[in-house]
């Protein structure tokens, strides 16, 4: 399957819900060309824990009850999960990296400095690249692993 396939079956799976499928798109593009599809299953999978986690801390949503037990239960268990974000991130990124080393150079800053820099914008735009990951994984699941 072509990138721009995927990409088209994925953002149909989602509902439209897309939000960098430029940028997936020359991701797949170049893991495809270069059979790197093995660190795209790794970023989707850390995608996929790192989006529902993150998405259940903005929540706010308790885990456990409010006596002062279960609140320290609660604070020791988001401080993990805080823990378990940051080393997602990581791991994505460096995944990210390994397929930019593919790119011409021109390709890779401008991708770098829209998702991996360390600031505000950049991390938005890295959660909506990792949104995008996570519907790539539930696509993947649904097609059963189907082979790209």
């Amino acid at each position: 399957m072509k990138a721009s396939e995927i990409i088209q079956a994925v953002d149909e799976f989602s509902g439209g819900r897309l939000r960098e499928k430029n940028s997936l798109e020359v991701l797949l593009t170049i893991a495809v060309e270069n059979n790197l599809m093995n660190l795209v299953d790794d970023i989707a999978f850390h995608s996929k824990f790192l989006w529902r986690v993150f998405n259940f801390l903005k929540s706010g949503r308790k885990i456990f009850g409010e006596t002062a037990d279960q609140k320290a239960d609660e604070e020791r268990y988001k401080a993990r999960l805080t823990s378990q974000i940051s080393e997602s991130v990581e791991r994505i990124r460096s995944l990210i990296l390994k397929i930019l080393e593919r790119f011409p150079e021109v390709e890779k800053q401008r991708f770098f400095d829209k998702f991996l820099k360390i600031d505000a914008e950049s991390f938005e735009n890295f959660m909506n690249l990792v949104h995008d990951f996570y519907w790539f994984k539930n696509w993947r699941i649904d097609e059963h692993g189907k082979e790209i």
